[in-house]
């Protein structure tokens, strides 16, 4: 169910009863999956971490890493966080360290996680080059499209963004500690575009950047060979996570195939350190070497048995529902659902290669959602009956049916204000459970908008201003300013009551 159809729901339904205060069945225990705890606590505390000689990283202080390279002339900063005051702290610790003029900033990728604190390095006036791969434009062009607004939204959903923090709402993101909407998220338009390598100098030590892509087509690696450290973005982590060959978001510019490609540039390197986009850098060209491996083999089997699933018929969700990764391909890797759950990634792989047509042709004379979940009410007995079953299921603990139900009494009656409480608290029991933090994030931001947690006043006001601020903000050079013209032209085309 999308987010903007959640909010109609919710919507009907308070103001059918005045307020969703009488709920039908009993909120479950809040509560946090204890793998998932164990894992989130690595992200803490914030701090600075030396890789090499001339190498630091800044952990924890957002999302995603910030790495110094320093040389006799000044630092290079590869990535700049995610908000601009939590990047200020990691420069404010950098600089009781050294006060070397910063000569350089890249991004590795276009995400906001990387290029939201860049005004802590580059502030306005100065001219600190940036770089980005040239496929940073095309990049652009997404971020203000038509769809630019719905991407977000999903965004605020899977990193949890307006959710309370502790065991009732969020407790991280899989690959960082946990952010909300509060602080600043900055973008500068890249000054200094590259096809595919540049090396910058920084006196006696320098920085070759590559293109690697990766999350986006846009992603550039980092190397240091004076240091043998390799920082790859996001397409090599130490976060325990499986490669990320695709995302419930959905993005134009993320390919599985060149991303394992880049997966197998990185063993060229026999870097001695890695540095990954998230989670604690990894020491050792033994160590470095196993990571890399089992994140290509990792990646390399997602993809072929996807492919040999669709040869033989599956569809999308048998294919996603029998892909379980081999043990013996891992070399004792650990690779979860921490992030994004491999049925997931599974998914948007297959749907990318094959599209969304699963070859049961029944999919291409479908019932309409509403006239199938009428049709499967009235023979399951009636609404009163499907009802029934659903609070039988949610008292059984069986969340996932009961949510089912109550989705199709939904379908049929919005303001079945009954279904809605069976459903939002059905996500929430899925929620509690899971050792996901993107899953939970998605579920918790949807239960708490179905039952008026989160007021619409939150999601369409102080949420959605703080995660588009950039679009909007004039002292900055922004995503919209910097996003083709012809983005811009399709959004109002699209925007338009005509």
């Amino acid at each position: 169910m999308s987010l903007r159809t959640v909010l109609s729901i919710s919507l009907a339904a308070l103001m059918g009863t005045g307020l969703l205060s009488a709920e039908a069945v009993e909120r479950p225990e809040a509560g946090a999956n204890e793998k998932l705890l164990t894992h989130q606590s690595v992200f803490q505390p914030p701090r600075l971490i030396d890789v090499s000689e001339q190498v630091t990283v800044a952990y924890g202080y957002t999302m995603s890493n910030i790495v110094m390279i320093e040389g006799d002339d000044g630092i290079f900063i590869f990535d700049t966080g995610m908000r601009v005051e939590k990047a200020e702290l990691a420069l404010k610790a950098l600089r009781t360290r050294t006060s070397k003029p910063i000569l350089g900033v890249a991004y590795s990728h276009g995400h906001g996680d990387h290029t939201g604190g860049v005004r802590a390095f580059i502030p306005e006036g100065s001219d600190i080059p940036l770089y980005a791969h040239r496929n940073a434009l095309r990049y652009l062009g997404d971020v203000t499209s038509p769809t630019a607004d719905v991407f977000r939204l999903r965004a605020v959903q899977q990193l949890g963004l307006i959710l309370p923090e502790g065991v009732d709402g969020t407790v991280g993101s899989g690959g960082g500690p946990v952010i909300n909407v509060g602080g600043t998220v900055s973008y500068l338009t890249p000054t200094h575009l590259f096809d595919d390598e540049v090396t910058i100098d920084l006196g006696g030590t320098t920085v070759k950047l590559f293109h690697a892509p990766g999350d986006l087509d846009d992603g550039i690696g980092a190397w240091v060979e004076e240091d043998g450290v390799l920082a790859t973005g996001d397409t090599v982590v130490g976060t325990k996570t499986h490669p990320i060959l695709s995302t419930p978001r959905y993005e134009k510019g993320r390919d599985a195939e060149t991303y394992i490609a880049s997966i197998n540039h990185f063993r060229d390197f026999g870097a001695t350190h890695l540095v990954g986009g998230h989670g604690l850098p990894i020491n050792g060209a033994e160590n470095v070497s196993t990571l890399i491996d089992s994140t290509l083999l990792v990646g390399r089997y997602i993809m072929d048995e996807t492919l040999r699933q669709i040869d033989a018929g599956a569809t999308p969700e048998q294919t996603a529902a029998a892909l379980r990764i081999p043990a013996g391909i891992t070399s004792g890797e650990e690779f979860d659902d921490y992030y994004h759950r491999l049925n997931w990634i599974v998914r948007g792989v297959y749907n990318k290669e094959m599209g969304w047509y699963g070859g049961d042709t029944l999919e291409l004379v479908a019932l309409a959602p509403k006239d199938r979940a009428s049709k499967l009410i009235e023979a399951l007995g009636g609404a009163d009956s499907v009802l029934a079953q659903a609070e039988a299921a949610y008292s059984d603990g069986d969340y996932r049916w009961a949510a089912e139900l109550a989705t199709e009494l939904l379908l049929q009656d919005e303001g079945n204000t009954e279904a809605l409480s069976i459903k939002a608290n059905s996500l929430r029991g899925i929620a509690y459970q899971s050792d996901s933090a993107n899953e939970r994030n998605y579920l918790l931001t949807e239960a708490d908008l179905m039952l008026g947690d989160i007021g619409m006043n939150i999601i369409f006001g102080q949420a959605f201003s703080r995660v588009t601020e950039f679009f909007s903000e004039p002292k900055v050079p922004d995503l919209a300013l910097a996003g083709p013209s012809s983005s811009f032209i399709s959004k109002l085309r699209v925007r338009s009551d005509v």
